[in-house]
């Protein structure tokens, strides 16, 4: 939900910017905590730094893609799909249910979705911007529970 109102604080030019990705920023922080109780602090920590540089990055290709800078935003989406590659790396490297393939497939398809949806909203497209947001949902809710199970499937003794 927070990356959705970041994509509208900037689109809109809304006065919560700041505050929306101060808020926006603290969510790798609590997902990267769950992942400390499993896997220490070393992994969790890559983590956060993972997905704090899809946040920041993801958030520098919507105002390049608001502002029309065609070149930026071709340099920010590689280094987006790039960090996507690494974070399916780590996911993959501390687990054996999160095979590499299956986690990039689904990273990928998160970073189009999103993409798409930031399009839609800068074009003024709201009804396929609200649509495409309620695609977002669905595949977001589906990974955390790929991610869930992998846990489960890992540390079955704990659950």
């Amino acid at each position: 939900m927070w990356t959705r109102m970041l994509l509208i604080s900037i689109a809109e030019n809304l006065k919560d910017l700041d505050a929306t990705q101060a808020r926006l920023l603290e969510n790798p922080k609590d997902i990267a905590n769950i992942f400390r109780r499993f896997y220490g602090d070393v992994v969790a920590n890559k983590i956060q730094q993972l997905l704090t540089e899809h946040l920041v990055i993801g958030k520098d290709l919507i105002v390049a893609l608001k502002n029309k800078n065609d070149e930026k935003a071709a340099n920010l989406n590689t280094k987006w799909y790039k960090n996507a590659d690494e974070m399916a790396d780590a996911f993959n490297s501390i687990n054996p249910f999160y095979p590499k393939e299956e986690m990039r497939k689904m990273l990928y398809e998160h970073l189009r979705l999103t993409t798409d949806e930031v399009n839609r909203r800068l074009q003024g497209d709201y009804i396929g911007d609200i649509n495409t947001f309620d695609k977002v949902q669905i595949e977001i809710l589906k990974m955390s529970q790929f991610l869930v199970n992998g846990i489960v499937k890992q540390f079955q003794n704990l659950f």
